[in-house]
C-alpha cells in the first residue's frame, strides 16, 4: 500500500477520502440528519492533502471540528478518518508538521469530548448514550481524552513505523530478493573458487612445462656443436615439451577467458529496480517510475543506460546524506528515452543544520545564479557523455538551488540507432 502512495500522489487519497466520505459520512447522515455531511466533508477531505499539502490537511481538520462545534452536534463517527490522516501525515510530512498535526487533532478530539460529555451531554442522545449525573460526565470525559490520544498516538507511530520499515527495512519481497541475490552471488563465489583451484594446477603444470623447454634449449645449446643426433632428439623432446605446455595453456585460456565472459553477463535495464532497492535499503528515499512503453534496444545501449543510472546514484551516495530523496524516472516515446534522475540532498542537509521547528533557509539570489552560470564536470560525467554519444545521445547536469542535483540523459531517436 505504500508503494501504492508512493507513486501516485493524488489517486490513492482521492480514492481513500471517497469511500471514508459515503461509509462514514452516511452513517452521520443517518443518526443526525444531512447538515451532519459539512464538517464530515471537511474532515474527511484532509485525507486528499496529506501528501500535497500537510498544513491545508491540518487546516481541513480544525475547521471541520470547529464546524462540528459550531454546529452543535453530536460527534461524528468520519471524525475517525482524522486518525486516518494522521497516519499519512506521520509518514509522509515533514518534522514540524507532523509534530503540529498530533497536537491539533489530539486538542480538537478532546475540545468535542468535552463539550459531549460535560458541557452539553445532551450531544449524546443521538447516540444512545446517556449520562445518569455530574460525575458520569466528567468519567466519560476522562475515558474520551484517554482513548483519543491512545488511538491518535498509535496512529502516528504506525505511519512512522509503516514509512521506517519501507526506507531501512523493505518489505517480505524486497528481502525475499536480497536473499535469493545473496545465494546466486554465493554460487558464484564457490563457482569462481573452484575454477581458481583448477587454475593454480594448470598453472603448476604450465610452470613445469615450460622449465623443462628451457632446459632442454640450453642442452640443445652445447649439443648442437658436437653430437648432431643427439642435438635432433632433444630438439623433438623440446617439441613435445612445447606442444604440451601450449595445450596446458590453452585450458588456462578457456577456463579463465571463456568461462568467465559466459558467467558474466552485461548488465542489462532490468536490474535497474535492485539499484533502487539496494538504495532504499541504505537509508535513501529513492523511487523508480517508468512512463510508457519501453523499447526493445541492443545490448550495448542497455549497459550505457544502466551505466549512466548507476553512475548517478552512486553519486548521491556519496554526496548526499541519508534520507535523501531519490527519483529515476523513465519517460519511453515512440523512437526515444528520457532518463531524469533527481535527488534533494542540498534541501536535506540545510534541513539538517536547522534546529526543530525553524523553517528552512532556502537559498540566496547568488545561489541561483550559479545554478545558472555554472557548469557541471567531471571525469565521469565527461565518460558518460561520450557513452551516450554513441546512441545520439546527450547528457545534462545541473544544480537546483535550494534542492539538490538533477541527471538528465536525452536519446530522440534510440529506436533507430540502437533497436533490436
Amino acid at each position: 500500500m505504500i508503494q501504492w502512495f508512493l507513486d501516485r500522489k493524488w489517486l490513492p487519497q482521492i480514492y481513500f477520502a471517497s469511500f471514508s466520505f459515503v461509509l462514514f459520512g452516511s452513517i452521520d447522515a443517518s443518526i443526525q440528519g444531512y447538515f451532519a455531511l459539512i464538517p464530515a466533508l471537511l474532515i474527511v477531505s484532509s485525507l486528499v492533502f496529506t501528501r500535497t499539502n500537510s498544513w491545508l490537511s491540518i487546516a481541513l481538520i480544525s475547521v471541520g471540528s470547529i464546524v462540528e462545534v459550531w454546529l452543535g452536534i453530536s460527534p461524528l463517527i468520519s471524525g475517525i478518518t482524522a486518525s486516518f490522516s494522521l497516519i499519512l501525515l506521520a509518514a509522509f510530512a515533514d518534522p514540524l508538521v507532523r509534530q503540529v498535526s498530533v497536537i491539533a487533532t489530539n486538542a480538537f478530539g478532546i475540545l468535542i469530548a468535552f463539550l459531549a460529555t460535560v458541557q452539553n451531554p445532551s450531544l449524546l442522545s443521538p447516540l444512545g448514550i446517556k449520562l445518569a449525573n455530574d460525575n458520569s460526565g466528567l468519567l466519560a470525559f476522562g475515558l474520551s481524552a484517554v482513548c483519543i490520544v491512545a488511538v491518535n498516538t498509535l496512529a502516528w507511530v504506525y505511519g512512522r513505523l509503516t514509512i521506517t520499515k519501507w526506507m531501512h527495512v523493505g518489505t517480505d519481497s524486497d528481502r525475499a530478493l536480497l536473499v535469493t541475490r545473496q545465494a546466486a552471488l554465493g554460487i558464484e563465489v564457490a563457482k569462481q573458487t573452484e575454477r581458481l583451484g583448477i587454475a593454480r594446477d594448470l598453472t603448476d603444470l604450465l610452470v613445469q612445462r615450460l622449465t623443462a623447454v628451457v632446459s632442454l634449449s640450453e642442452g640443445a645449446k652445447y649439443l648442437a656443436k658436437t653430437d648432431r643426433d643427439a642435438t635432433e632428439r632433444v630438439i623433438e623432446r623440446i617439441s613435445e615439451a612445447s606442444t604440451g605446455a601450449q595445450a596446458e595453456l590453452r585450458k588456462l585460456y578457456d577456463l579463465l577467458h571463456v568461462q568467465h565472459e559466459l558467467s558474466a553477463a552485461p548488465p542489462a535495464l532490468s536490474e535497474i529496480p535492485e539499484l533502487i532497492l539496494a538504495l532504499r535499503q541504505l537509508g535513501y528515499n529513492a523511487e523508480l517510475k517508468i512512463d510508457g512503453t519501453p523499447l526493445r534496444v541492443s545490448e550495448g545501449a542497455e549497459v550505457c543506460i544502466f551505466k549512466i543510472v548507476f553512475e548517478a546514484l552512486e553519486n548521491v551516495k556519496k554526496n548526499t546524506p541519508v534520507g535523501t530523496a531519490v527519483s529515476v524516472d523513465f519517460y519511453w516515446t515512440n523512437d526515444g528515452l528520457q532518463v531524469l534522475i533527481k535527488d534533494n540532498g542540498i534541501e536535506v542537509t540545510q534541513r539538517a543544520l536547522q534546529t526543530p521547528g525553524d523553517l528552512i533557509a532556502g537559498y540566496t539570489v547568488q545561489d541561483d545564479l550559479d545554478s545558472l552560470l555554472h557548469i557541471v564536470e567531471g571525469a565521469t560525467l565527461a565518460t558518460l557523455r561520450e557513452r551516450a554519444s554513441l546512441y545520439s545521445g546527450t547528457i545534462e547536469a545541473t544544480r537546483v538551488a535550494g534542492v539538490g542535483f538533477t541527471l538528465a540523459a536525452f536519446f530522440p531517436n534510440l529506436r533507430e540507432v540502437a533497436g533490436v
